[in-house]
């Protein structure tokens, strides 16, 4: 079996955000932060502290956003006799304070409301400031507004890079590495066979909290065997597990690792799965292809084929 980890350790190298956009995510970032610490400002903010892919090193090339949770005291929003009976302020209204004080401070960027935050398009960077209240369940939930259903809803990013790290130990440091290959493959799919990325890292994380792997190369042809597995297609392997998923046409579910209720795939349509399990497919056999090489120029082509790069 030809052994395609050094090969796979390259590819992950060429797919990573470089030290310097890494530093220069950092500065904006922070200095972001710190603007946002000061003023009228500074009494409505209680905490800050980065989420998504970024804070996770699990994030591909281009580095391009970067997500904020800015933690808040609601009471700015309210009177007292909303804050006595625990009223939650409008998201909208939120998310407005926010734009407002991030356009004071950058004049000359664009910013606007989005759905569940406020985007700063920076030159070289996109930051997303995530205004968030703490939740009653415990200290690593939160609840981010909604403009859309005018609601409040929990996510757990400080979980998610906890389990991220955790199984980033556990797996001999391969999870990440193994996730920015996912997500790399993930993004050079077709636009109506790919999910988002997050969804394929939470795929990874619940394949993995369960089931072991020792390199790269392994760690690949698992997942997707096992996507076949969940979209009812061949596999090579016996699974016996779905990691709590399911790719049914009538119960598409990928459930958040932190335990928030969401479902990752909740709105995505069965045809889109299906394509996806399809790659999956080719990906798997590819690097099967790959391993079955006698020459090393072969098994690059058929990993560059896997991985779609």
């Amino acid at each position: 079996m030809f052994d395609c980890e050094r090969i796979l350790r390259q590819a992950v190298q060429r797919i990573e955000p470089t030290a310097t956009q890494k530093a220069g995510a950092s500065r904006s970032h922070n200095f972001l932060r710190d603007l946002l610490e000061t003023g009228n400002m500074a009494r409505v903010v209680s905490e800050s502290y980065l989420s998504g892919s970024y804070a996770r090193d699990t994030a591909v090339v281009p580095l391009d956003d970067v997500d904020i949770i800015f933690l808040v005291q609601p009471e700015h929003w309210q009177d007292g006799l909303a804050s006595l009976f625990g009223t939650k302020p409008s998201p909208k209204a939120v998310l407005a304070t926010f734009a407002n004080a991030i356009r004071r401070r950058y004049d000359q960027s664009s910013v606007y409301i989005q759905r569940r935050s406020v985007r700063l398009s920076l030159n070289h960077l996109d930051i997303d400031a995530v205004p968030a209240l703490r939740s009653t369940r415990d200290g690593d939930t939160i609840l981010i507004g909604d403009v859309t259903t005018d609601s409040w809803i929990e996510s757990a990013p400080k979980k998610h890079e906890a389990i991220a790290s955790r199984l980033n130990a556990s797996r001999g440091n391969n999870f990440k590495p193994l996730v920015k290959l996912l997500k790399g493959w993930n993004a050079n799919l077709p636009s109506t066979a790919n999910l988002k990325g997050f969804a394929i890292e939470t795929m990874a994380a619940r394949i993995f909290s369960t089931y072991s792997f020792t390199s790269l190369q392994e760690g690949l042809k698992d997942f997707f065997d096992f996507v076949c597995y969940l979209g009812g297609a061949g596999t090579i392997y016996t699974w016996n597990n779905g990691c709590g998923m399911s790719f049914g046409w009538l119960n598409r579910v990928v459930p958040d690792t932190a335990g928030t209720g969401s479902n990752l795939i909740a709105n995505v349509e069965g045809v889109r799965i299906t394509r996806l399990v399809e790659h999956a497919a080719r990906s798997r056999n590819k690097i099967i292809e790959a391993e079955n090489s006698s020459y090393q120029d072969t098994a690059e082509r058929r990993l560059a084929e896997a991985l779609r790069f």
